[in-house]
């Protein structure tokens, strides 16, 4: 019995043991494990550390570009200091900003000047004063001050000035340069030269018609008011509620008369053409009442009329009755490609029985029948309304284009004024009389003349 017990004791001895071993063990190998992650971890957070300066390094680095090669035409970007060593450690006087460099050569990390002196490489101190980029265009320069034009765009070796402009003017350019003392636009001069001028003595754009906002704002910014200016042979345009739709009247005779012209350039028509007045003609979607201005019967006399007369008729007094033989002939009652053309200039749906349409639609309108020209626009001269609106606010002397529109408290008149620069001007109201609309036109030809 005492010989089992002593036998059971070193069994459990041994278990103990091992266990004792094992846990032993365990302790080593998780020592080891979390000094290895901490190495690791340590290793890890040290390689961020670096990266962090790498880049530090890197970025102040870029703070300070230098030259490696003597720069074409240099000259000092601003006031630059000079030494008497090319370690720039003892400095001995100042050079202006914009004076032109004499470098022979480079030592280390500094020019050595033709004088003997030394200078900093600094890129942002030292530039090459060369035309950084030129590139084409095609717009329009304004100027309404002396404006000096040089013959290149200017740097300090190029600055000699070929002549100087007084006074307003639009002037075309047809290339633009950066220098690293500004912007350049090269224009064309009146006597077939070519010049350059500074970006700071222009404007791209126009003055009169940002005087004429400027007035448009001040005095009619009113809701009764639909009102468009622009310069024909420009992109700027002025006005107030200039998109707003408005009952144009008989300013919808407008896109008939265009389409008329068009048909005729195009040779589908002719002005000896001969019209029909039969009773469909007063009767179509979208024709006028035959009713009011204009001296043909008001009833269809299945008569002939020639489609110069029927034009004149229809442009120079207002006629329905005309209007309405140019539409049902020549639109084919406003067929799908009259009415798609038609809103394309427009910029917005214009429907020939409601007749809505902005001052704005209305003045596109008349200048895609401007230039088509011909016998529809010429049409729009000495009309039966030259006493009143638009062209009672013109002097005599200068020459307009216009069609009125009018009906109930709707009046409107659309004209293109022969003024130095030929302008366009739209005027539709609601509830405004004639004398408000001539006050309007003086006001702007005041401006525009």
């Amino acid at each position: 019995m005492l010989g089992k017990v002593l036998i059971m004791q070193k069994q459990r001895t041994k278990i103990n043991s091992g266990v004792a071993l094992v846990m032993l063990l365990m302790i080593i190998t998780g020592f080891f494990a979390f000094s290895q992650t901490r190495y690791f971890a340590d290793k890890k957070v040290s390689k961020s550390k670096n990266i962090v300066a790498a880049d530090k390094v890197t970025d102040k680095e870029k703070e300070t570009e230098t030259w490696t090669s003597i720069p074409q035409r240099a000259v000092a970007y601003q006031e630059l200091t000079t030494y008497e060593d090319s370690n720039l450690t003892k400095s001995v006087g100042k050079i202006p900003a914009k004076t032109q460099l004499d470098i022979p050569e480079i030592v280390g990390k500094s020019f050595k000047l033709k004088t003997g002196k030394y200078i900093s490489t600094d890129k942002k101190a030292v530039i090459s004063d060369l035309t950084i980029s030129r590139e084409s265009i095609n717009t329009t320069i304004y100027t309404d001050k002396s404006v000096n034009v040089f013959y290149n765009p200017v740097t300090t070796y190029d600055n000699q000035i070929m002549t100087n402009l007084s006074g307003t003017h639009q002037l075309s350019a047809d290339k633009m340069a950066k220098t690293n003392w500004g912007t350049y636009y090269e224009v064309s001069l009146d006597n077939g030269q070519k010049g350059w001028v500074s970006e700071n003595d222009i404007s791209l754009e126009n003055p009169k018609i940002k005087q004429v906002q400027a007035l448009l704002n001040q005095k009619y910014n009113d809701k009764k008011y639909s009102i468009y200016v622009k310069e024909l042979d420009d992109k700027f345009t002025a006005g107030v509620n200039q998109e707003q739709k408005m009952y144009s009247a008989s300013l919808s005779k407008i896109p008939i008369l265009y389409w008329t012209q068009k048909r005729l350039n195009e040779g589908l028509a002719s002005l000896d053409d001969k019209l029909l007045y039969t009773p469909a003609i007063n009767t179509f979607y979208g024709s006028y009442k035959p009713e009011g201005t204009g001296n043909l019967p008001k009833t269809a006399d299945n008569k002939y009329y020639s489609l110069q007369d029927v034009i004149n008729r229809t442009a120079k007094l207002s006629d329905n009755v005309g209007s309405n033989m140019l539409a049902y002939y020549e639109t084919q009652e406003f067929n799908p490609n009259y009415q798609k053309e038609i809103n394309r200039i427009a910029g917005q749906e214009w429907n020939p029985k409601e007749r809505n349409a902005s001052a704005q639609m209305v003045g596109r309108m008349l200048e895609a029948l401007y230039n088509e020209g011909g016998a529809s626009f010429n049409a729009l001269f000495d009309t039966s309304f030259d006493d009143v609106k638009i062209r009672a606010g013109v002097p005599k002397n200068i020459s307009v284009a216009h069609k009125i529109g009018g009906a109930d408290t709707d009046n409107h008149d659309a004209a293109i004024v022969f003024a130095s620069k030929p302008y366009l001007l739209v005027i539709e109201t609601d509830g405004a009389t004639d004398d408000e609309i001539k006050a309007i036109s003086q006001d702007v030809y005041g401006v525009m003349k």
